[in-house]
């Protein structure tokens, strides 16, 4: 069991390393509940198993910006996958993909990359990566090259779930030199710290509640700058269709440095093929 022990340590620190190191490969984790998840660990099985899902979602009315600076056409497709592997009972990876369509184009792509691991019942350490690239637009911000957000972070979060009800408050500290900008106008600083809420419900193993909100903020331990929220509902027709109903919003917290005070919504609907 010690060994077993120290392999997990070692293998937490090395992704950790690569993860910090791969500032060129905003977006986050789409949080899902899936309580009912046989996690087929590898270190039982000695074979990866992968879980996850793929997803279309049509996203009207929306005022979401299709790129990085937070200009051009307005986002109407995402198309996209979560993959999830389980090293152990209580090590895992995720990989998620986010493909951003304004009706004629691919405007850009969201990757987000997370290793979890359980320290205790209440307690998680998260160690994050997250990168934006747009597609083919040359951002007025970064002339002239394509404009891509990317951020390292270490956070924990503190689960609680019984009954198919799952509740995580969760911190982030973001590592390096992020190049998140706060505010919807970009005049604010860099992010350095996101804390929130998920809570996860299913009821009759039929229906989905999946809801997370998260502050950034440019100072440690500050009230927070902009607000994320994101609700999404899952009807289960099958073991692999899921209609998907959902909303979400990005909004100013405080005025920025250019005395603006924005914020943007969408509404989602679409499918869910799980896996």
């Amino acid at each position: 069991m010690k060994s077993k022990n120290n392999i997990n340590i070692i293998f937490l620190l090395c992704v950790s390393f690569c993860l910090f190191f791969t500032g060129t490969i905003n977006a986050y984790e789409l949080f899902i509940y899936r309580p009912y998840l046989i996690k087929k660990p590898f270190s039982e099985e000695n074979k990866i198993y992968i879980h996850g899902e793929y997803f279309a979602l049509r996203l009207s009315p929306c005022n979401f910006p299709g790129y990085n600076d937070l200009r051009g056409q307005v986002d109407r497709w995402n198309f996209g996958f979560r993959n999830i592997i389980f090293f152990t009972e209580n090590t895992s990876f995720l990989a998620q993909l986010v493909t951003h369509d304004d009706g004629e184009r691919r405007t850009k792509f969201d990757w987000h990359f997370s290793l979890k691991q359980v320290l205790s019942e209440h307690l998680v350490l998260i160690l994050g990566h997250d990168s934006n690239h747009d597609s083919d637009y040359k951002s007025v911000l970064t002339p002239p090259k394509r404009y891509y957000v990317n951020r390292n972070y270490i956070g924990i979060g503190i689960p609680f779930e019984k009954d198919s009800i799952y509740i995580e408050p969760f911190v982030f500290f973001l590592l390096g030199n992020t190049r998140q900008l706060l505010h919807l106008d970009l005049s604010g600083g860099h992010n350095r710290q996101e804390y929130g809420l998920r809570i996860g419900a299913w009821f009759k193993e039929k229906v989905g509640l999946h809801f997370q909100i998260l502050t950034q903020a440019g100072k440690i331990l500050s009230l927070g700058d902009t607000l994320l929220a994101d609700l999404i509902i899952r009807l289960k027709l099958s073991n692999w269709f899921e209609l998907s109903l959902g909303g979400g919003i990005w909004q100013d917290i405080k005025t920025s440095p250019d005395g603006n005070k924005k914020s943007f919504h969408k509404l989602t609907w679409g499918i869910a093929i799980p896996f």
